[in-house]
């Protein structure tokens, strides 16, 4: 039995846990070198705030209400900012140089255990992976790869026609852009095609790497939150998205092995150069490890085929708005007037279409491929002007900055003629910028062209009255959460 001194040894303990924490509190709220940034009490205490809101899917629209109430610089976490100007996504994203320092990627966030293009932290060991893949994604290898683009998006086309205006029926658009955009970049990165539009449904392989960024996230979290890990344990809705999200991960992991092991034995020797060629045929034995490739596999695909089929889903859904049907009817006579046959369009050809382009940077803009700003680690260094104590994690948000009336002028409003000559062109990094912009940048804008001017070349369309709030039903776990986009096609007038 415990005794009046063990009651009164525990009280204390406990009185004693109670005022640390206090003072704890009290620090983070008036002491703390944060402070004096404005921000949620709740995030200035806690992480409670952030995972609250991260796995909300709405995280987007929270920290857009947060810049809104407390200005440009709002404190999300105990030791953490987030800003929303031009300035500091130049200053925190852009290359080092002799008088600012390299703000290195967030071990909260990028610390996952493999090192690829999207997560290596060490900047000398990413420098060093992106000369190596550079080739890949170069004028030259582009060209070789323009056959395998349009190869699909004809194929893509015609499945259309013979299952949309032949029909008259909706078909997702969500889900076929994803069909064509991990087929392409699926050929490119194993030699072979995963014939999701062939099979009109969605290949095993890519229903498994979507269907882990919701467990992923949690995952992710736990650097943050330590609760979270018990949680995960016990609460049956959490641990079940968490042990699907770890199967899911295994599985795919040796699928990805798979297929890595099947191109490994092509050779480098193709007359596409896809994005193994150069590493196979000058890369060392290390680098052209099966696991090495795996790794780098599954981000390529990712980066390349997820972000390209949310754009495209995207400009579809913004032009089909019965609001912006002057815009479709404008892009459509630039398209149509620019090429007397489907067979003329090409990717030189389409990148001098000043309109389709316009089109979609507007679409990256209203909803780029990644709304959150990437977080990175203070090295003691200024952001904006405002000096940021060393070891701090600081971002700028994408889409606050995006939605930002000084920055673009009635900012939710779609309008791509902002982005013709004579335009007050916004500021927008949708494929990031410094050493760590996206490798193949070029690539998808050559995707996105030509698949964007054939859809336009060939058919009209027309929303579905279920999918009229498609935007803003859209959600955000890690990568774009996408509904149903319904669309209605018919042959070109």
């Amino acid at each position: 039995m415990f005794s009046y001194t063990s009651y009164a040894v525990a009280g204390t303990l406990i009185l004693g846990i109670v005022v640390y924490q206090l003072g704890w509190y009290a620090y983070l709220l008036w002491f703390h070198p944060l402070s004096k940034y404005p921000g949620p009490k709740l995030a200035a205490v806690s992480q409670l705030w952030y995972a609250k809101h991260w796995l909300g899917g709405l995280w987007p629209h929270r920290i857009y209400e947060a810049h809104r109430k407390y200005g440009d610089i709002v404190r999300i976490a105990p030791n953490e900012l987030s800003f929303s100007t031009v300035q500091s996504a130049k200053d925190l994203y852009g290359s080092p140089s002799k008088t600012r320092k390299l703000f290195p990627k967030s071990d909260l966030f990028y610390d996952v255990g493999i090192s690829n293009l999207a997560f290596e932290m060490d900047p000398a060991e990413h420098a060093k992976q992106y000369k190596l893949f550079a080739p890949a994604f170069r004028a030259s290898a582009l060209r070789s790869q323009e056959h395998i683009v349009h190869e699909h998006t004809d194929f893509f086309i015609s499945q259309l026609r013979r299952l949309g205006t032949a029909s008259g029926e909706s078909l997702n658009m969500a889900l076929w852009f994803e069909w064509l955009t991990f087929d392409i970049i699926g050929e490119l990165t194993f030699g072979e095609s995963f014939n999701a539009v062939r099979e009109t449904r969605s290949h095993y392989w890519v229903t498994l790497l979507l269907g882990a960024n919701y467990g992923g996230s949690l995952l992710n979290l736990q650097k943050r939150l330590a609760i979270l890990g018990p949680a995960l344990r016990w609460v049956p809705q959490l641990s079940k998205a968490v042990n699907d999200a770890i199967n899911s991960t295994i599985q795919h992991r040796a699928l990805t092995l798979e297929k890595t092991r099947k191109r490994i034995a092509m050779g480098p020797s193709r007359n596409t150069q896809d994005f193994f060629t150069h590493v196979l045929e000058q890369g060392t034995e290390e680098e052209k490890g099966e696991n090495k490739l795996a790794d780098q596999a599954s981000v390529l695909l990712t980066a390349g085929a997820e972000t390209s089929a949310q754009v495209l889903g995207s400009a579809t859904w913004f032009l089909a708005v019965p609001g912006n049907a002057q815009c479709l009817k404008q892009l459509q006579k630039e398209v149509r007037g620019a090429f007397d046959r489907y067979e003329d369009i090409t990717a030189d050809a389409v990148a001098q279409l000043p309109y389709l382009n316009a089109v979609l940077e507007e679409t990256m803009r209203i909803m780029p491929p990644i709304p959150e700003g990437p977080p990175r680690v203070s090295p003691g260094e200024t952001v904006d002007g405002v000096y940021v104590p060393v070891g701090t994690y600081v971002s700028t948000d994408f889409w606050t900055l995006h939605h930002d009336e000084r920055n673009a002028e009635r900012p939710w409003e779609f309008d791509p003629s902002r982005w013709l000559e004579g335009g007050t062109r916004p500021f927008s990094i949708p494929f990031l910028t410094g050493p760590r912009m996206c490798i193949g940048v070029n690539l998808a804008w050559m995707e996105m062209r030509i698949a964007l001017a054939k859809i336009v070349y060939s058919f009209d369309w027309a929303l579905d009255e279920k999918s009229q709030h498609w935007v803003k039903d859209s959600r955000v776990v890690m990568l774009w959460q996408k509904p149903d986009l319904m669309v209605r096609f018919s042959p070109a007038a």
